[in-house]
């Protein structure tokens, strides 16, 4: 059948698709419709239809069959992502007859052997992409091809003259979901995406276990927007950030400091009617953890000696990448304590345990970076394969960075494997300016850049959250000149910079100078 005939083929079932849409009240509805229909004309046992944001360069999901809810709540593509990435990017129509040899392949359902994406295309633009899928390797005939890029062709008009794709793309912008920050579609991410939801709407405490960069901070956030508490403030206390006496005032606040009687409000305070996030739980001072314990049992606070006590009405989220079980053993964390805590404990996978999420994020924050700083870079193949390698020590975080640094520094637009292979294979071109040469951190012949976490021989937490820490505050000082507005560039106080620049091993060489 040539062309011509195809398109009269079509032609009938595409104005029964017309008429029967205008039937449906809903654009979800409208858009399970077609998907149905474009299952049953190709004998497809799976698929779905995403709809592009032009302005994001984002593929987003709007009607699926054969997947879950969670998963199709997630599902978000950057253009070039997966084989429904490449069909929008590329504009072209991509086949894989069996999925589980193609490496690009983003699995979202579990039967899919094998699997179609045709671009809707309008003026030159893709608008949208069509997948059609089967539980079969290589079920779909190249005449089958054929006659899906003719129906997907028609079936674009129809959408357009229909108002569905602006529609549906602005709708999905003005419903967006707080737990579209965390992204993955690795079963583990999966359930602790559903387990959030779950717990979000009730007033426990949540204890949130990883380790550094995977990422807690992020489900905190999404636990307090899905909260009925999303209104009120969402305060952040780091407990690995600051001194015994600093983080005192830091959590609980202070009463009338200095010769004007200052009052200096704590984090506990400030979170009133809100959520506090209290990360790096397991390095809180032991007398710090009784008098946490005293605020959480009595419901009130008191900034000092001699003060009235104040109520508070808070939810408290802790995040630790330690072994609090060994510290109670050992009697270095207080079990009362841990206990009010730790009510409902979600533990967050390291990135090496979601390897098929590491494209997906790569591609997300390129396309952050990007539009940070307007370039228009892209990754190559063979980049992908050798992230997807590693073994991310450093977690999410690292491969942000890494891809950061990859969009800066690089002259060409295609980002290759070695503009960062010698750094994710232990051999670091990136160190921070100063780093003594005796010191526990791997040094590399010196590179002007921002430089990215690896591992050295010595695996220690603290002295790699030293190092990144020293080379975020150099950064801050090139961009601003003074420590106040350096403190606000960091998110933190200027008395936590202060006390960072004093105790840092990696800042030894940087304490004047940058006291404005």
């Amino acid at each position: 059948m040539d062309v011509i005939s195809e398109e009269k083929d079509f032609s009938e079932l595409i104005s029964h698709i017309q008429v029967e849409l205008r039937n449906k009240p809903t654009i979800s509805a409208k858009m399970d419709y077609i998907l149905e229909e474009s299952l049953r004309l190709f004998d497809a046992t799976t698929g779905s239809i995403s709809l592009a944001d032009p302005e994001q360069k984002l593929l987003t999901i709007v009607a699926a069959k054969g997947m879950d809810g969670e998963k199709k709540l997630a599902a978000k593509f950057p253009f070039s992502v997966g084989i429904t990435g490449q069909s929008a990017a590329n504009k072209e129509v991509v086949y894989s007859p069996d999925v589980s040899n193609d490496p690009s392949y983003v699995k979202l359902i579990e039967s899919v052997q094998s699997e179609l994406a045709i671009p809707l295309i309008a003026q030159g633009q893709t608008i949208g992409v069509l997948n059609i899928e089967s539980d079969k390797v290589d079920h779909f005939a190249p005449t089958t091809i054929s006659r899906a890029k003719v129906f997907a062709n028609q079936l674009t008009f129809v959408l357009l003259e229909e108002r569905i794709t602006k529609e549906a793309v602005n709708l999905n912008k003005s419903s967006s979901d707080p737990i579209e920050s965390i992204i993955g579609f690795d079963a583990q991410m999966l359930f602790l995406k559903t387990r959030i939801r779950n717990v979000a709407s009730t007033e426990t405490s949540v204890l949130i276990i990883g380790e550094e960069g995977a990422g807690k901070q992020l489900v905190a956030k999404a636990l307090h927007r899905l909260s009925s508490r999303r209104e009120g403030p969402f305060e952040i206390v780091d407990c690995s950030a600051l001194s015994g006496d600093l983080l005192e005032v830091e959590m609980f606040g202070a009463g009338e400091v200095g010769t004007e009687g200052r009052i200096i409000f704590g984090k506990l305070e400030r979170a009133h009617k809100g959520t506090l996030f209290i990360d790096a739980i397991g390095d809180l001072p032991s007398e710090l953890q009784k008098r946490l314990l005293q605020v959480l049992k009595q419901g009130t606070l008191q900034r000092g000696k001699g003060e009235k006590p104040i109520a508070l009405d808070l939810r408290i989220i802790s995040g630790t990448s330690r072994d609090l079980i060994g510290d109670l053993e050992k009697e270095s964390f207080n079990l009362d304590l841990y206990y009010r805590l730790a009510e409902i404990p979600l533990r967050l996978p390291p990135l090496r345990e979601r390897r098929g999420d590491i494209p997906l994020l790569a591609h997300y924050f390129l396309l952050e970076f990007n539009g940070v700083y307007g370039k228009n870079k892209t990754l190559a193949p063979d980049s992908i394969k050798v992230l997807s390698n590693y073994s991310w020590p450093g977690n999410v975080r690292q491969l942000r960075n890494l891809i950061q640094y990859s969009v800066i520094v690089n002259l060409e637009d295609e980002i290759q494997p070695a503009s960062f292979q010698g750094e994710i294979m232990g051999k670091s071109e990136f160190p921070i300016i100063g780093i003594k040469e005796d010191s526990d951190i791997q040094i590399a012949s010196p590179v002007t850049g921002m430089e990215i976490l690896s591992p050295a021989d010595n695996l220690s937490l603290k002295i790699a959250t030293e190092r990144l820490e020293a080379m975020w505050i150099r950064e801050a000082f090139q961009r601003v000149h003074t420590q106040e507005e350096a403190a606000k560039l960091l998110g933190i106080s200027r008395g936590a910079l202060q006390y960072k620049i004093r105790n840092n091993r990696f800042l030894a060489d940087f304490h004047s100078g940058n006291n404005g």
